[in-house]
């Protein structure tokens, strides 16, 4: 699926009509529906747009079609306010560097929880007792 197969998904999900999703985000007249029926390229000032005006929309799967489309509301308020930079690829480096810092909070919270050795050997030993 191409970027434009994505935006045109994410356009259905608001409810939007083409020419709504082209207004809201500054271009002419028509661009989405023109890039969609001829599977052409967006351009990054257009997707820079796109991210500015609908920050529930995922970046990530926007450009790649990773993770989900649109980011939880309750999640939004938890993370420091975005840094956008002044490329896409300042915006999509600093989304994934959240991600894979929001990813590795969650895997160590799950090792404060995993048991240790000495736990694992004491459990073994404790079942082996009673067979």
């Amino acid at each position: 699926m191409k970027i434009i197969d994505r935006i045109v998904k994410f356009i259905k999900y608001k409810n939007l009509s083409m020419r709504a999703f082209d207004i809201s985000i500054g271009v002419g007249n028509g661009y989405t529906s023109k890039q969609a029926k001829t599977k052409a390229s967006v351009g990054s000032d257009v997707l820079e747009k796109i991210i500015d005006q609908y920050p529930d929309l995922s970046p990530l799967w926007l450009l790649t079609g990773e993770g989900d489309m649109a980011i939880d509301p309750k999640k939004m308020t938890d993370e420091p306010p975005l840094e956008y930079g002044n490329s896409i690829d300042e915006i999509i480096e600093n989304k994934i560097k959240r991600i894979v810092e929001k990813q590795f909070k969650e895997f160590n919270d799950k090792l404060d929880n995993f048991p240790t050795l000495e736990q694992i050997r004491k459990e073994i030993q404790k079942n082996l007792k009673k067979n």
